[in-house]
């Protein structure tokens, strides 16, 4: 008997710049030129959903103010309804990343959150060495069968948001 796999479009997003203004580090919020580069990524986002005929169904987030920050301007361009904010995912390792993609029934999701994890886990799961500066966005394509994902992913687009 085969395992069937099924697909998922994962746009990994790092948050846009934030102050380094002396606050809590979970409490940072974006900058002037944050809020620019957040709006530019979530159009990046949108004009992908058309190429690719897909809808973003769902955001996952670290639950720290910049990252929600982010997550609510991409939200918004792209009229995703659902997010999902968790504190565990501020400070963590990729595998706990992957479990909340797994373990989500949509299949176009967004995440939002903090590099040296996402320039990791693109690194893992896609196999190339990219770094993921602050508001960069990579999407992929995943193949999930029962017992995990199929390496490598595909990387289909690269967005440096400079």
């Amino acid at each position: 008997m085969s395992e069937k796999s099924h697909s998922k479009h994962i746009f990994i997003v790092r948050h846009a710049h934030a102050s380094f203004d002396g606050s809590i580090d979970f409490e940072r919020q974006l900058n002037a030129k944050g809020l620019i580069a957040a709006k530019k990524t979530a159009n990046f986002i949108h004009n992908m959903c058309k190429e690719k005929a897909i809808t973003a169904e769902l955001c996952i987030s670290s639950a720290a103010t910049r990252t929600k920050q982010t997550t609510e301007i991409i939200c918004k361009i792209n009229n995703v309804h659902q997010c999902k904010y968790y504190q565990v995912l501020y400070s963590t390792v990729v595998s706990t990343w992957l479990e909340k993609i797994i373990e989500e029934p949509a299949k176009n999701i967004i995440i939002v959150g903090h590099n040296p994890t996402f320039s990791q886990m693109l690194n893992n799961l896609c196999g190339y060495e990219l770094y993921m500066k602050p508001a960069n966005c990579a999407l992929i394509k995943l193949e999930i069968r029962p017992d995990g994902i199929i390496y490598p992913a595909s990387l289909q687009e690269f967005y440096h948001n400079e």
